[in-house]
């Protein structure tokens, strides 16, 4: 979505990408503030405070913000992580007259990290149970209070308890 706002944070323009994630129509959106249409939060779904508003940082600093990682909450509510990056537009005295807002809705792809995180931990604490749980076994067979084998028996056994010990 790319939208343009006025060094009043107006929306003088808004593109059907921006309409569709934000949940506002064009002809809604043009003309009213952008803290009113990009209502973004923390990872907590609180409203962010201006001093921590992009929109409102760049009317600040003459330089681009970009955001990785960001809660827009629709229009009607939903919340959805977005990637925005707005640039700021200057004058020839080097003031910030306008920006322009261009983000996207990147919710599947954090879903889709968070999946594959959760996989990654679940399976790397599967994989470690049963070594786990040979390690025991092993160290009861060699202790010699607990059971007697014979030294090719006992043989095996240590090159075995020293190779589970490398994983």
């Amino acid at each position: 979505g790319v939208i343009l706002i006025d060094g009043q944070q107006v929306i003088q323009l808004i593109n059907p990408g921006a309409s569709a994630i934000c949940g506002w129509p064009a002809q809604e959106a043009n003309g009213i503030s952008i803290m009113s249409v990009m209502k973004l939060a923390d990872d907590k779904g609180e409203p962010l405070p201006e001093s921590e508003n992009p929109f409102a940082q760049i009317f600040k600093q003459q330089e681009a913000i970009k955001v990785g990682n960001v809660t827009l909450i629709s229009r009607d509510n939903k919340q959805l992580c977005i990637s925005l990056t707005i640039s700021p537009l200057l004058d020839d005295k080097q003031q910030v007259t306008a920006a322009v807002a261009v983000f996207r809705d990147v919710s599947q792809e954090r879903a889709e990290e968070k999946k594959r995180g959760d996989f990654i931990s679940t399976a790397s604490h599967e994989m470690r149970t049963p070594v786990a749980a040979i390690e025991g076994y092993l160290a009861l067979a060699l202790n010699e209070k607990v059971s007697t084998i014979d030294a090719r028996a006992r043989d095996y056994l240590e090159k075995a308890h020293s190779s589970t010990q490398h994983l």
